[in-house]
């Protein structure tokens, strides 16, 4: 059975007793219904995917969609995610990276065989309204979707994947943002020739086909590929309705938006609700029009909730890929926390220190592998860097300010950084606190290493009260 969404939930009700969380009570999504629910679940600690059962349209009326949200909130379902039984954030990193590697050709369908072709919805006939568009901020510009986006190199063979917000406009249109990369550079030439460009917005899919829109791939591979080595198997994709073989859509998809991007149209679009945490600004966008809509019965739509746990750890990708650089760098380096560092322009890096220096070669490597990070703390390797009491144990202990911290000006930052001052440019930071090499140190207190391996607390205990 190929894989798709349907087959991850199986996968997550086997692997993770109690998820998703399933609620069967009617919910507007466009009403900031589900993302009540989504934040009050978060703020309780509760990180469960939710399966939302009934869900209205935009207009209030009942559909035969679903909702399934929190899909990226823990390791242990990216673990799903990636077919990983070991959830550990190296372990993750390692799978994720070498999969990306193992690209896999695609596997061209017969629509008659693809189940996102179920049911089809032509242009005169279909409405955005009818869809569970959700509210998922106060101050939301609209109704959001938060899809994967495919589109295909004008004049090229090379699909690309992003993930791209999308406001609900009216029946036909849509903004959807789109930060200067692949999709981006698309729209230009294809708009600079005074044409559209064709995209499909797909609305759900295997949580591994939905992650490898985040992998950070040069622009000389295709991202379909490459979603087929993270699937473990090749993506299975059909000729779309209205472009036909100029564009090709996962067969396997719940449901997909064909249309395209419109040459010389723009369009309002935001407050948008960033991963940072807060409220993004209103911002001039690009205009999308729908011209049909596929997909199976009763279709399950995935939203990222937005400016929320759920959101930040949907970049998971790119966190693998900064592990990757700064281990190219240097060797000893052994866990890196960007994501539960409190991101995400924070990184902490645990590392077996050789000489002194590496410490800031490792931190110049993260730095330079995006432009997310402005501020790096190095601690030992027994150290986690996800664990905020041990890191600043570290600091507290391992540093002084007049030789540890090193302060970077001029520095690229990031556009979703409300801190910074000017459009781009800002400054880092650089911590040392590990342990120096030079004279003689105290070791961490705590008994001998190879007696707590060996000795297990549960013998010791009562744990039948």
């Amino acid at each position: 059975m190929p894989k798709d969404m349907r087959t991850w939930i199986k996968d997550l009700e086997s692997r993770i007793p109690g998820e998703p969380l399933r609620v069967s009570k009617a919910v507007n999504p466009s009403s900031f219904e589900v993302a009540s629910i989504l934040h009050q679940l978060e703020q309780r600690g509760n990180l469960r995917a939710v399966f939302f059962e009934k869900v209205t349209g935009v207009k209030g009326k009942p559909t035969d969609f679903r909702l399934l949200s929190h899909a990226f909130t823990t390791r242990e379902k990216l673990a799903v995610s990636l077919g990983l039984k070991d959830s550990s954030r190296v372990a993750l990193f390692e799978k994720f990276l070498d999969s990306s590697r193992q690209k896999k050709k695609v596997q061209v369908i017969p629509p008659a065989e693809a189940p996102v072709k179920e049911i089809v919805i032509r242009e005169k006939s279909l409405d955005l309204g009818d869809l569970p568009i959700m509210k998922h901020n106060f101050m939301d510009g609209g109704p959001y979707l938060t899809p994967v986006v495919v589109a295909r190199a004008p004049g090229g063979e090379r699909h690309n994947t992003s993930w791209n917000r999308m406001m609900y406009i009216d029946s036909h249109h849509m903004a959807i943002y789109m930060s200067p990369r692949h999709l981006w550079m698309y729209f230009q030439e294809a708009e600079a020739a005074g044409k559209s460009l064709p995209i499909a917005v797909v609305l759900g899919h295997h949580m591994a086909f939905m992650l490898s829109a985040s992998a950070l791939v040069p622009l000389d591979e295709d991202e379909y590929e490459v979603a087929g080595g993270i699937l473990g198997e090749p993506l299975r994709v059909v000729p779309s309705e209205i472009y036909g073989h100029e564009l090709l859509v996962p067969a396997d998809a719940e449901a997909v938006i064909e249309g395209e991007i419109l040459p010389h149209r723009r369009s309002i679009e935001g407050p948008f609700g960033e991963f940072a945490g807060y409220l993004g600004p209103q911002r001039l966008s690009w205009l999308f029009r729908a011209r049909a809509v596929t997909h199976r019965r009763n279709p399950i739509v995935h939203y990222v909730f937005a400016a929320h746990v759920d959101h930040l750890y949907a970049h998971f990708p790119i966190e693998a890929s900064i592990f990757q650089r700064v281990k190219q760098a240097v060797a000893g380096v052994k866990d890196i926390s960007w994501l539960g560092s409190g991101g995400p322009f924070h990184l902490v890096i645990s590392m077996k220190k050789r000489t002194e220096g590496e410490p800031m070669r490792a931190a110049m490597a993260a730095l330079s592998a995006s432009n997310f990070i402005k501020h790096v703390i190095v601690v030992d390797e027994e150290v986690d860097p996800e664990n905020a009491r041990e890191v600043m144990w570290a600091i507290a202990t391992c540093s002084q300010a007049d030789s540890s911290i090193t302060i970077l000006k001029n520095m690229q930052g990031h556009v979703l950084d409300p801190s910074l001052r000017q459009d781009i440019k800002g400054a880092g930071l650089v911590i040392d606190a590990t342990r120096p090499m030079d004279r003689p140190y105290p070791p961490r207190a705590g008994p001998p290493p190879e007696i707590l391996k060996r000795f297990n607390l549960n013998d010791y205990l009562d744990t039948s009260s």
